[in-house]
């Protein structure tokens, strides 16, 4: 790809989240790099940045909105409560429901095995673009929290009320499984990396949930998230269903 059209290509990209989020960037290398997986900058251009530090800066600037938007609705509710409904929100199968609102998955930097693997659908790594994204309004706009939260708002809000009136978010096992296992033996789970299998763009991750020395489970995921999640929804399943049995 020349420069000529490799910057026409990366500037009709950046156009377009742009026009998803209704703000203009200042630093349009910062736009590029939320939008570029680690796999387009090893096979295309490694001059370009990936959106790995983006994505680490999102993830608490959406934590920090989300749990705005919790209290001033909810100003009555219980930490904990609050807690698991955070969770939830910015679990990656809920945020990789809001990139696709937007359709961020047509416009995310792939390299050629990526996309030949459907990687722009994994909730994985729509979850890292869209944290990404508000990483980069965020120090776009001088580390100043309102326009990521002024964007996210507008945007997502009342769609996330919604749901949590419907009942219609995911359940947070390892939220879930922490308040029982601080109820019943007074520790938290801990979770332990136990391997990562297959080609790059295809990993499996498995991790292991280890319950107060005597109980531990496994799972398996496209990302270390995923894996702990499945091997926290077996615990909490194990847990709950001995809880069950002791009260018959």
């Amino acid at each position: 790809m020349n420069d000529t059209l490799k910057n026409r290509f990366f500037s009709e990209r950046i156009r377009k989240l742009e026009e998803k989020l209704g703000y203009t960037f200042k630093d349009k290398k910062l736009a590029l790099s939320a939008l570029t997986h680690k796999s387009f900058v090893a096979e295309y251009d490694k001059d370009l940045e990936d959106y790995e530090v983006l994505e680490f800066l999102g993830d608490a600037v959406l934590s920090l909105i989300v749990s705005e938007i919790l209290i001033k609705k909810f100003p009555h509710a219980k930490e904990g409560e609050l807690s698991q409904l955070r969770s939830a929100i910015i679990s990656e199968s809920f945020l990789a429901r809001l990139a696709r609102k937007i359709d961020l998955q047509e416009i995310v930097l792939l390299s050629k095995g990526e996309i030949s693997q459907k990687g722009m659908e994994r909730d994985s790594l729509l979850c890292d673009v869209f944290e990404a994204v508000f990483g980069a309004v965020y120090v776009d706009s001088n580390y100043f929290i309102d326009p990521p939260r002024q964007i996210f708002n507008r945007l997502f809000k009342e769609y996330i009320l919604k749901c949590i009136e419907e009942d219609d978010i995911p359940r947070d096992y390892k939220s879930l499984l922490q308040i029982i296992t601080q109820r019943r033996f007074g520790t938290v789970p801990k979770y332990r990396f136990i391997s990562a299998k297959g080609p790059e763009h295809e990993k499996i991750f498995e991790m292991e949930c280890i319950v107060d020395k005597e109980l531990k489970t496994r799972g398996k995921g496209r990302s270390k998230k995923e894996a702990e999640t499945k091997a926290a929804k077996e615990a909490y399943e194990i847990l709950t269903e001995e809880k069950k049995d002791e009260n018959i």
